[in-house]
């Protein structure tokens, strides 16, 4: 999976054959099919690794890392851990993300798997600042939608010279909005 990885950072997911991870990895070619079914099968491997990595972000919605009093805080340490981990795995996490999209199974379970932890564990914290009787629904959608903004943030990151928007910049501005939206009372 290693040379996997490494020829992800230069080539696209759809470039990778058995008969060149093969070679990059120094293995014959048929060693290959002793770990992998297909090259499909081996980007599954690396999205269920990079999946799991993700997932690992709940530990920020648990204690001792729960917002105290400082959420803007809070929230900006979460969203630099998250590109953080979004950037080592984002060969595999942007892969994944297209083959969910395009309704692969195997692919957007492991989406939606790696994504719950996280989008309840802000949903909680939202919730607790919210009026008595909020309909869970509505604040789960607003973490839906911070979630999908997190995603979209980690994957532009590289693009946004072009605009001359510094990361720290929408980096913070996504941290207070978070922040503010856990540490708000209705």
């Amino acid at each position: 999976m290693d040379a996997a990885r490494d020829m992800l950072k230069s080539a696209s997911p759809i470039e990778l054959t058995a008969i060149a991870v093969s070679r990059a990895a120094g293995i014959a070619p048929p060693s290959f099919y002793v770990y992998f079914a297909d090259t499909r099968d081996l980007l599954l491997a690396l999205a269920t690794e990079a999946s799991e990595a993700m997932k690992a972000m709940q530990r920020h919605f648990e204690p001792p890392h729960l917002p105290t009093a400082d959420p803007v805080g809070w929230a900006g340490a979460f969203v630099a851990e998250f590109v953080a981990t979004w950037d080592a795995h984002c060969e595999a996490l942007a892969y994944r993300n297209l083959e969910a999209d395009r309704g692969d199974r195997d692919f957007d379970e492991l989406r939606v798997d790696s994504s719950l932890p996280v989008l309840n564990g802000l949903t909680d914290l939202m919730l607790a600042q919210r009026a008595p009787g909020t309909p869970r629904v509505n604040v789960f959608s607003e973490a839906v939608i911070f979630y999908a903004v997190l995603e979209r943030l980690a994957t532009i990151e590289r693009t946004t010279q072009a605009i001359r928007l510094q990361p720290k910049h929408y980096k913070a501005a996504l941290a207070r909005m978070i922040g503010d939206a856990v540490g708000r009372r209705t």
